[in-house]
């Protein structure tokens, strides 16, 4: 296991993944996420490393794994807005909804993209 920090960890696992050694980032991915569980970059790189790999169904759980994470993100920061008198879901007034919203968007169509159900 390396001692290097998570943000690092991911940029190498992406680097890995880049350059089709997606055995290697899937182990840097894997570290990341016993480390942190909701990093949503490192559930959506396995789930990119395991389609490269041709393992669908591993990705479509990859990928799953990060909707659920975003969405757990999404809903909280909703609620945030909420108890703060703003508009709640899609606030237009701030944009810490955006990311969750099209992150929620684009896992949805990976998902389906690996004929995973959504």
């Amino acid at each position: 296991m390396s001692n290097l920090p998570s943000a690092e960890k991911i940029g190498r696992a992406w680097r890995m993944h880049r350059d089709g050694d997606n055995q290697g980032a899937l182990r840097l991915f894997e570290e990341v996420i016993a480390a942190s569980p909701d990093s949503v970059d490192a559930h959506y790189g396995m789930g990119l490393a395991y389609k490269a790999s041709g393992d669908k169904a591993a990705a479509a759980g990859a990928f799953q794994q990060a909707l659920s994470v975003t969405e757990q993100a999404l809903s909280a920061v909703q609620l945030a807005s909420h108890a703060e008198g703003q508009h709640g879901a899609n606030d237009l007034d701030t944009n810490f909804d955006d990311r969750y919203m099209m992150l929620t968007r684009m896992l949805k169509q990976r998902i389906e993209d690996v004929g995973g159900a959504v």
